[in-house]
């Protein structure tokens, strides 16, 4: 059976969060995985200390800053980063307004002032946008179960359900927990909440559910029977229409054809006698005396 539902759409207790992304590269070597939030600001920790340091920090082959105490790190500073970044003399970097175009890899190395390398960090930036707020959507199946959607924007979503406040499990729901779209068993009401998030972001949105009606499974029989019963009917009523149309055209065919003959009779009759009247006066009085005579038959031989 094909279920014909209406889908409801629920926006409801939606809540969002950005999270302040920072990466803390101070006490670190080798390679470190870090994230950002496109169009946020994202903060590096590069060293603990920035006196008696030399910090230089690079995107492949690109070098972003370059900072060496009593130098301005400004004027070594990367044309694409001068309007969006800061350096703190904590060791901090501060990058505005991240763009996709931020991600990739990057190096940083720091000397002590004598020129000895310090530590060497190999970072991987992966910048995402932030989870907007989802909207929950549910219908209902022929046996009560329902199916609920929980679509969100953003990249690398992930999902997680919960009903009551509790995790989902198989005692009110089939598996798939961590997907955008879940099958509820029949009956199951209550608060339902869908939870989604990344790296750089979360946001969740609740409904409220009712229970979903079990449609019995002897309305499609019924709804055939019905249609083949107003299928017969209407076929009975079409022939019964095109047989008296046909006799209606077959009658009114005869009339009008006895209509023509009537007119060519009445049409010779009044030629004739317009003839009549254009004929000489004597031709008149010979036809009027042969009228007399057929008339009067006994009357022949008089003079």
């Amino acid at each position: 059976m094909d279920p014909v539902i209406t889908i409801v759409l629920v926006v409801a207790a939606a809540a969002a969060q950005v999270n302040a992304m920072a990466c803390n590269l101070s006490h670190k070597n080798g390679n470190h995985q870090c994230y950002g939030a496109l169009g946020e600001s994202l903060s590096l920790q590069l060293a603990a200390d920035s006196s008696n340091e030399e910090i230089q920090l690079k995107k492949g082959f690109t070098r972003i800053l370059h900072f060496k105490t009593g130098e301005d790190w400004k004027s070594k500073l990367h044309q694409d980063y001068v309007n969006r970044s800061e350096f703190f003399y904590n060791g901090t970097f501060r990058l505005d307004r991240v763009i996709e175009e931020d991600s990739g890899d990057y190096q940083l190395e720091i000397h002590n002032s004598e020129g000895t390398l310090l530590r060497k960090v190999n970072m991987l930036l992966e910048i995402q946008a932030p989870v907007s707020e989802p909207v929950l959507s549910h219908l209902c199946l022929p046996d009560g179960e329902t199916v609920v959607t929980c679509s969100s924007e953003g990249d690398g979503l992930q999902y997680s359900w919960t009903l009551n406040g509790q995790n989902l499990t198989r005692s009110v729901a089939y598996d798939h927990y961590q997907n955008s779209v879940i099958i509820l068993k029949s009956d199951v009401t209550e608060s339902l909440t869908c939870m989604v998030q990344n790296k750089v972001s979360s946001s969740n949105s609740t409904i409220h559910l009712l229970a979903c009606p079990v449609v019995s499974s002897q309305f499609p029989s019924v709804a055939v029977t019905v249609s083949v019963a107003l299928t017969v009917g209407t076929l009975t009523l079409l022939a019964l229409f095109l047989g008296i149309n046909h006799l209606c055209k077959k009658q009114r065919s005869r009339f009008e054809n006895s209509e023509r003959c009537d007119e060519v009779v009445v049409y010779a009759d009044v030629k004739i006698n317009q003839a009549r009247k254009q004929r000489p006066p004597d031709t008149e009085t010979v036809v009027y005396g042969q009228i007399k005579m057929a008339v009067n038959p006994d009357e022949a031989g008089s003079p």
